[in-house]
């Protein structure tokens, strides 16, 4: 190979990696919707597709083609509560506590029933409680009129009926969403790393149950402050979905009072 020959091909190297530099410099930084110029890659003309074909990152914006295979819909979420099995469970048994028929004889233990289930909340702690009552029976009844005489303890009453929702659970909801401003959706991530999965719908119906509870206190506090000679008040406007007798678009009010502070 002649000098000026050997020129010729070192010049032609240098363009073919000039150009493989310059497409995946573009490749790398620029924008992934870009197409290739098919006749800036003459070097690359016989490589399979590696460099000509568009990289999967997963991030492409979607393409309409006709031979494209739709992609399959999602499936819808459901809203029921899925608990973790990791959870901590503590069993609690109610007794009677007289341990005698109503005719006053002795009582024998003869098994437990399980009633329901709630999560109790302690901070940075989630556990479930599974509540169960005490079985007993009355022997003395029993010979004396050959019938079996079965006796439950009454457990206590739940805060929600058929819900996994205790009272300590509830209130943490209560003070994240109004004293720490936290809303219930940016909740439910704090919850599923507890370990109980939940949705902004069954939040929202625990905080209207609850409030539901708490009604007489609410009234008796508006009539206290009613009575006061001077409040200190604050307004909140927003949007309420499906108010009766509004359209979506019409202003709401939230309003918060409470008595003068006292200065020691």
């Amino acid at each position: 190979m002649t000098p000026e020959e050997e020129i010729v091909e070192l010049r032609k190297q240098v363009k073919e990696l000039t150009e493989m530099v310059a497409y995946l410099t573009k490749k790398l930084y620029g924008q992934k919707s870009e197409q290739t110029d098919p006749n800036q890659l003459s070097l690359l003309e016989d490589n399979d597709g590696v460099f000509s074909s568009p990289e999967q990152t997963g991030q492409q914006s979607e393409v309409t083609d006709a031979n494209q295979v739709p992609a399959k819909k999602k499936c819808k979420k459901t809203r029921r509560e899925t608990v973790s099995r990791h959870l901590a469970v503590k069993e609690t048994i109610i007794s009677l506590p007289k341990q005698q028929c109503p005719q006053g004889h002795q009582l024998k233990v003869v098994g437990k029933k399980f009633v329901r289930e709630e999560l109790r909340f302690i901070p940075a702690k989630l556990y479930r409680e599974e509540f169960y009552t005490r079985t007993y029976k009355c022997e003395t009844c029993e010979q004396a009129d050959g019938m079996a005489h079965l006796i439950q303890a009454q457990p206590p009453v739940a805060l929600i009926p058929h819900s996994l929702a205790s009272a300590s659970l509830v209130a943490e909801v209560i003070h994240k969403k109004f004293e720490l401003a936290t809303p219930l959706y940016r909740q439910l991530n704090d919850w599923q790393q507890l370990g109980i999965k939940l949705s902004e719908a069954t939040l929202a119906n625990w905080v209207i149950k609850a409030s539901e509870q708490v009604e007489a206190v609410y009234d008796a506090l508006k009539q206290t402050l009613s009575k006061q000679p001077y409040l200190q008040g604050d307004e909140t406007p927003f949007q309420v979905l499906h108010e009766p007798g509004k359209p979506a678009k019409s202003k709401s009010y939230m309003w918060v009072a409470r008595t003068v502070m006292k200065c020691p």
